[in-house]
């Protein structure tokens, strides 16, 4: 996977095939020639086997490598009294009516919410597992928590970050049980303005679990009582918080990606769309006002003890890719953007606003291509796709390494100051490491889908354009393919100064970033992970 030079298999019998996933052993590297020889020592996994795209970016990306946790009795029974030692000193908020909100499937816990409506103001609980209280500085868990960096989801398999008798038990705010966390405890005006808000340690026990889809139909529901008016007064508040963040700036993207619809052998045959729904955006804009409340609470920690911090950063676009939306926006809207001050958050939601819903979601991923890539640092610089001025990673400690950091340096019992750059660095791997090997694993799926629909005509839309190809992502898969100039209309081409278009000066046709197109898959090579498409009239 690694190797830039071709490597040609020798001596191969029809027991392989491609797709198929295998060790091999350099037998001449051949110097000073293009291609090196080698044989195949073993089989890993056949083309057809369900598992074989798992295999492949968990070994490829070294997620298979990481050692196992092996939590004996005496482990599990030291996190139990753990947590019993915890329960005291400090603050009761077990009752406190509490719900947790998650997707359907899910194992582990890690944010709850409490909300008490008064006649002048709400005050709004999110609670957190608190992970720190079990996982100590340099502890053997803590270095191989440090060492993975975050969770690994897959449908075949999770690798959690934590083991699981903390990240899907001990640590995780299951109903019923009392469980420790560390809380935001927020006071809000009647316009959604934070007039105070504080941090301490806390023990709760969560009433009740809901996923996404039991909340939505709760919003309609016309029942309002206990923990359901709760519910409806979690939506009433957050779509204040909404308004008053994207009114300021912060994006408002309408992206998707696909999930696979998987035969009895575990192959992609269709794929369909996660439905955003009102439930997701009311627990988002919670989870948003914590992070950013957590990363104020770092600031004031950090000015009292001279520390680093931990902050959660996305700077402004490049100027290249600003012109370059600019550009865009004034071809499509025919509405110039003022060329001498920076583009705002709010003018690309306001033109995403103008145009069809199925347009609207081909230019939100050209837009989100076009930022910069989020990342962690020691200083606030502020977060330019939500809007906000400072910005950390808070809600999420069971699955993410730069949670628990925060909480520490929060609680003040962060004592690795010196350490803090390695730290960061780690994040920001294994945040990497995780989003690359997610992508190919989703790449791999959306590939296996189009030879599965490869006689179909499909649906396209024009991401970007070159001077001999036109790149397109495939709705159903997902997937960038390319079109190449032998499958475009012969012609004599004039084209954007930032390519947004190309135009037959000869005849009728006229290619644009954005437009939808019926294609068909010409050819998939599972080796560079491409696919070639063509025109369909």
């Amino acid at each position: 996977p690694f190797q830039s030079k071709k490597i040609v298999l020798k001596n191969l019998n029809d027991n392989f095939g491609t797709g198929d996933i295998v060790k091999i052993q350099i037998i001449n590297w051949r110097e000073n020639h293009k291609t090196a020889y080698a044989k195949i020592v073993s089989l890993v996994a056949k083309s057809d086997d369900p598992y074989s795209e798992y295999i492949w970016v968990s070994q490829r990306y070294g997620i298979n490598k990481f050692k196992d946790y092996a939590l004996s009795k005496s482990d599990q029974n030291k996190y139990k009294s753990i947590l019993e030692s915890n329960l005291k000193n400090r603050k009761d908020l077990s009752s406190l009516r509490t719900f947790t909100v998650d997707p359907k499937n899910a194992k582990d816990f890690d944010d709850a919410i409490s909300i008490i409506k008064r006649n002048h103001h709400t005050e709004l609980y999110v609670h957190i597992a608190d992970v720190s209280s079990y996982v100590k500085e340099n502890s053997k868990i803590d270095r191989l928590a440090f060492e993975r960096g975050n969770s690994y989801y897959f449908d075949e398999k999770t690798t959690h970050m934590l083991p699981e008798f903390l990240s899907t038990d001990i640590c995780s705010l299951v109903p019923g049980k009392k469980r420790l966390a560390l809380t935001a405890e927020i006071l809000l005006d009647n316009q959604c303005n934070v007039k105070s808000f504080d941090f301490f340690e806390s023990t709760i026990i969560s009433d009740r679990k809901f996923h996404y889809g039991e909340v939505e139909k709760i919003l309609f529901d016309t029942s309002c009582e206990g923990i359901f008016k709760d519910i409806k007064e979690l939506k009433l508040l957050t779509d204040k918080l909404r308004k008053n963040r994207l009114s300021k700036d912060g994006f408002n993207l309408d992206l998707y990606e696909p999930e696979f619809k998987l035969d009895n052998y575990g192959n992609p045959i269709d794929s369909y769309e996660i439905e955003k729904l009102m439930s997701h955006e009311m627990i988002e804009e919670s989870m948003l006002l914590a992070n950013n409340l957590a990363a104020k609470q770092i600031e004031i920690t950090q000015s009292k003890l001279n520390r680093f911090g931990i902050y959660r950063n996305h700077e402004n676009l490049s100027m290249k890719n600003e012109n370059f939306l600019k550009e865009l926006i004034n071809y499509i809207t025919k509405s110039p953007v003022q060329s001498d001050s920076h583009i705002k958050a709010r003018e690309i939601n306001k033109f995403l606003n103008q145009i069809s819903t199925s347009k609207k979601k081909a230019l939100s991923r050209i837009i989100v291509r076009k930022m910069q890539k989020a990342n962690y640092s020691t200083k606030s610089l502020g977060h330019y796709g939500l809007g906000l001025g400072s910005y950390t990673h808070f809600t999420s400690p069971i699955r993410r390494y730069s949670d628990i950091i925060a909480h520490r340096i929060i609680k003040g019992k962060f004592n690795k100051n010196d350490n803090i750059f390695s730290i960061i660095y780690q994040c920001n791997s294994g945040e990497l490491r995780s989003q690359n090997a997610e992508r190919e694993y989703v790449a791999l799926k959306g590939l296996k889908l189009l030879e599965h629909l490869k006689e179909n005509i499909l649906d396209g839309f024009i991401t970007k354009i070159q001077r001999s190809r036109i790149i397109v992502n495939e709705r159903h898969s997902g997937v960038d393919g390319i079109i190449l100039k032998q499958y475009i209309p012969r012609g004599f081409y004039e084209f954007h100064k930032e390519m947004l278009y190309m135009r037959n000066k000869i005849g009728p046709e006229e290619f644009r970033v954005g437009d939808k197109i019926k294609i068909k898959v010409v050819s998939i090579d599972f080796i560079s992970q491409m696919v070639f498409f063509s025109f369909v009239k």
